[in-house]
């Protein structure tokens, strides 16, 4: 403000006075905001599997020594090269960590974790909630128990939501 102030001392001294402009009145907008839309989701252009199976998931709550494990099943929907979707019994946290396994057709227990990057609530009818549930590879090899021959049912991915 004071340099503002000495400027126009020397511009009126120079003959160069410039008049500052005068701040108009703020306008107020009475209408309500409009809402703003949904983020639009990162789809992935690979290759979808539909893979309809049951599976056993172990979701990893907490960090480091406080760490704990909850157990669940789960339902695989379809599947791609890196990432899987999910039907869950409970709402898992964004960036959280889950190992997924299906007992009958995997014979030897590995640890495959998967990063959840999305959930979003499921409207059934029932009395317990359900989760769609979109997971990223985040450690591990892909569980190729997912996608036998017998659960394979279609490519997918030209499907649109």
């Amino acid at each position: 403000m004071a340099a503002d102030f000495i400027h126009r001392i020397l511009r009126s001294l120079q003959g160069t006075f410039v008049p500052t402009p005068v701040a108009q009145p703020a306008i107020v907008d009475n209408r309500p905001e409009q809402p703003t839309p949904p983020p639009v989701r990162e789809r992935r252009i690979d290759t979808r599997f539909a893979v309809r199976t049951p599976c056993v998931y172990e979701l990893v709550e907490g960090h480091g020594s406080n760490a704990s494990t909850i157990l669940g099943k789960a339902y695989s929907l379809n599947v791609s090269s890196d990432g899987i979707l999910l039907l869950l019994d409970q709402k898992p946290q964004s960036r959280q960590l889950l190992n997924i396994r299906n007992p009958a057709l995997q014979r030897q227990r590995s640890l495959t974790l998967f990063e959840v990057r999305w959930s979003t609530h499921l409207p059934v009818g029932t009395t317990h909630p359900r989760y769609l549930v979109g997971c990223r590879l985040a450690f591990g090899r892909f569980p190729y128990f997912l996608v036998q021959r017998q659960h394979l049912d279609r490519d997918i991915s030209g499907l649109s939501l």
